[in-house]
């Protein structure tokens, strides 16, 4: 049998052939998207002008937020470290005292003066901080 070789051009007319087949046709789509009006722009431009306010209001909010929580909580601390010092001082008192005592009516009057001690220093504490006012809030981010 003898085998038939193809020529040159017949080779090079099926590989363009092949190639104008295979890539399809590329048609763009002529539909275009609609351009917007001038009231679209305008509400777009609005509604970016608030956006931009409301960042700005939150932005001030925030840093008089973060002012007060600083004075907030500066206040909490010294009542508490008050606090604190009261009460260290009065079960010194009471640890001296009960060591001294020789009855136990002394160190049952040593013991009831440090519980009223460490009260009205936990009402001193209690009432500065409720002076200081509420806790502050944080701002809510503002959303697009």
């Amino acid at each position: 049998m003898k085998m038939k070789v193809l020529s040159k051009k017949s080779i090079g007319a099926l590989v363009a052939l092949g190639l104008i087949v295979g890539t399809g046709s590329a048609v763009a789509d002529t539909t275009t998207t609609p351009k917007p009006t001038a009231s679209q722009k305008a509400e777009k431009k609005a509604a970016a002008d608030l956006f931009k306010a409301a960042q700005s209001a939150y932005k001030s909010a925030l840093a008089q937020f973060k002012s007060a929580m600083a004075t907030y909580q500066a206040g909490v601390k010294a009542a508490n470290a008050t606090y604190k010092t009261a009460f260290d001082s009065a079960k010194a008192t009471r640890d001296a005292a009960v060591a001294a005592a020789t009855t136990a009516e002394a160190k049952s009057a040593a013991k009831s003066a440090f519980t009223s001690a460490v009260a009205a220093a936990k009402a001193t504490r209690d009432s500065a901080i409720a002076a200081l006012g509420g806790k502050p809030v944080a701002p809510v981010k503002p959303t697009k």
